[in-house]
């Protein structure tokens, strides 16, 4: 061991004494103390390290924040050590030395002002641990068991997220190559970059790119973003634009979106809009909020609350309660991406929530034929309980196992679904008289969902509800005065469909059968039909309902891409139709207008792409 500057001759003799006791397990501490080699290395303490192999000519070094460069490079050379890399984000050094003589070096470094901690370069063997400098400082990554996950799967490019927040750093270096997509609802427009940092953060929790030797790691490596912006810049929103960018996101491939907006328990909007996304195969995972209050309410079943726990699996703070809450997720300085393509740590359920999403989006990879009320299942099922023993109103089911959330999934067989859902007309009774404007309500189950129910009026539809409670209005006035039968019928999301259910009731009343005056009316006002297009393609048309508007759904050959809803009675509805990527030939574009009386209408045209 040579000492190559004076300044370090001070070393020499505890160098000395630090080798001629590397052989034996033990080591000199800084006060003259003989200690095991254990307690240079605090990781060695556990187990699970006790029995990796590691880089047996390096050592991993944490410098103390403001340690200059040259005073470094002195200590460095004085230990006969040799600079191999220097990460500045993460402040970690990696240098090269004498293995034999590693715990000595270890405790003359610990010795130094300049060295905060030093640490073995450990072996993970079968672990799929990203290369992202910044992995070490995510600590929510393994109370999660995420490196257990990855070992399964690090995710499916067919496996969309959506992030409805305030935008994304559309330039942020571990973002820009996973966004997918994206729409501004708030503003209307297709600038969905991030000026208020939130919805950045959120959508580095569950996607950043990851094993590319930058920055952190997302929870799905694998997995694309779409981005809706549904905030101002100050990063508030309404229910209507939440609801609508929920909307937006299932409609252009999202299977699990993510909502760190809060209260949203009792949001009606919200929930619609979740219910809609359940019964097309996805899930809403939404933060339970931050005030630290104690909600009774119990949410509701279509979508995941996401409590948030610290580094010690205690209920943060802030953390909101009570019967709405399903899980809870680390929210305690949860590292991830932040706008000026930079990283910070962040404190909130906001940031518990896009855990779940992530790991959502992995179990989906891993088996993406699982129906949303089996995963909703296995996240119950493989929860780690914290509180109560069952579920309770602080942690819910209980703190989110990755590992064993995959696992399930990849060990679940989807049950075939042949059965057809049960539907019960609850009002109005058989033989019911009605008048005026009058309300039917439905039950309808079923386990994996229900897609709609559809209301019939002597056998012509007058009424689709996607969503519960199902609710129909029928105007009396409309129809002829006497008997009339109505009939529901309920298909689920694995399309089977029930026989229809039927009652006869009698109208009252001055009908005289013009319910057609009534129906909604489209027309397409920005191509003939057969016109030929290419490029980004705006599509307009004039709608209207005497009723009034309560939504517009666009279908490019019979596949829906876009839910908004609309308001009032006339309305101009608009959609950039993207056909880049788009087949050459004739397609079909519909157009199906729902008024306040759940009745729909539909229109088409086709236009040719080259």
């Amino acid at each position: 061991m040579r000492i190559r500057y004076g300044i370090f001759n001070i070393l020499a003799p505890l160098i000395a004494l630090l080798a001629s006791q590397a052989g034996c397990g033990s080591v000199l501490s800084p006060d003259g103390i003989l200690l095991d080699a254990k307690a240079i290395f605090p990781e060695d303490a556990d187990p699970a390290y006790q029995s990796l192999a590691i880089v047996e000519a390096e050592l991993l070094l944490q410098p103390m924040p403001g340690a200059d460069a040259a005073s470094l490079a002195e200590l460095f050379i004085g230990l006969d050590a040799t600079l191999i890399e220097q990460d500045d984000q993460l402040g970690l050094i990696t240098i090269s030395i004498d293995p034999d003589m590693r715990d000595a070096i270890a405790t003359a470094l610990l010795q130094s002002s300049l060295i905060e901690s030093v640490h073995k370069n450990y072996v993970l063997p079968s672990q799929a641990l990203p290369n992202d400098p910044l992995y070490l400082r995510q600590p929510h990554l393994p109370q999660i068991n995420a490196a257990a996950a990855w070992d399964i799967t690090t995710g499916d490019e067919d496996i969309i997220v959506g992030v409805v927040d305030s935008g994304i750093d559309i330039s942020h270096p571990d973002l820009k190559n996973k966004i997918l997509d994206g729409y501004n609802i708030f503003g209307g427009n297709d600038n969905y970059d991030d000026v208020a940092g939130h919805g950045t953060q959120v959508a580095g929790i569950i996607a950043a790119d990851s094993n590319n030797r930058r920055g952190i790691a997302g929870l799905s490596w694998d997995s694309p973003i779409v981005a809706v912006k549904a905030t101002d810049d100050n990063g508030d929103s309404t229910s209507r634009h939440l609801a609508a960018s929920i909307l937006w996101a299932q409609a252009n491939g999202a299977k699990v979106i993510n909502v760190s907006f809060a209260p949203l328990w009792s949001n009606k909007v919200v929930q619609a809009a979740a219910e809609h996304v359940f019964n097309r195969g996805g899930l809403v995972v939404i933060s339970a909020g931050n005030g630290g209050g104690n909600s009774k309410k119990g949410g509701y079943p279509e979508a995941l609350f996401i409590g948030a726990v610290d580094g010690t699996d205690r209920i943060a703070p802030f953390s909101d309660r009570g019967p709405f809450v399903d899980l809870v997720a680390p929210g305690v300085s949860v590292q991830s991406t932040a706008i000026g393509q930079g990283y910070r740590t962040a404190n909130g359920t906001s940031f518990a929530a896009p855990i779940v999403a992530g790991t959502l989006a992995l179990a989906w990879s891993a088996n993406p034929s699982l129906r949303p009320a089996t995963m909703l299942s296995i996240l119950e099922d493989t929860a780690i309980d914290l509180g109560s023993r069952g579920k309770d109103a602080t942690y819910g089911h209980g703190l989110i196992d990755a590992a064993a959330v995959v696992q399930a999934a990849v060990d679940t067989i989807s049950e075939s679904d042949d059965k057809a859902p049960t539907v019960t007309i609850t009002k109005p009774g058989k033989g019911s008289t009605l008048s005026g404007r009058s309300r039917i309500t439905v039950n309808a189950f079923d386990r994996w969902g229900i897609a709609d129910v559809v209301m019939s009026v002597d056998g012509v539809p007058a009424g689709t509800d996607t969503r519960r409670p199902f609710q129909f209005v029928v105007d009396t006035a409309l129809f002829e005065r006497g008997a009339h039968t109505i009939s529901m019928v309920a298909t689920d999301t694995n399309g089977n469909a029930s026989a229809p259910v039927t009652i006869d009731i009698r109208f009252s009343g001055s009908g005289n059968g013009t319910s057609s005056n009534n129906l909604p009316t489209i027309k397409f006002t920005s191509h003939s039909n057969g016109a030929t297009v290419s490029g980004n393609v705006q599509l307009e048309a004039d709608v209207s309902a005497r009723l009034g508007l309560a939504a517009v759904e666009w279908l490019v050959d019979g596949e829906s891409v876009f839910v908004s809803p609309i308001g009032g009675t006339k309305a101009e509805a608009s959609f950039l139709w993207r056909t880049s990527g788009v087949s050459a030939g004739t397609h079909t574009i519909t157009i199906i207008l729902t008024d306040l009386a759940g009745t729909s209408t539909s229109a088409n045209i086709e236009l040719r792409t080259r």
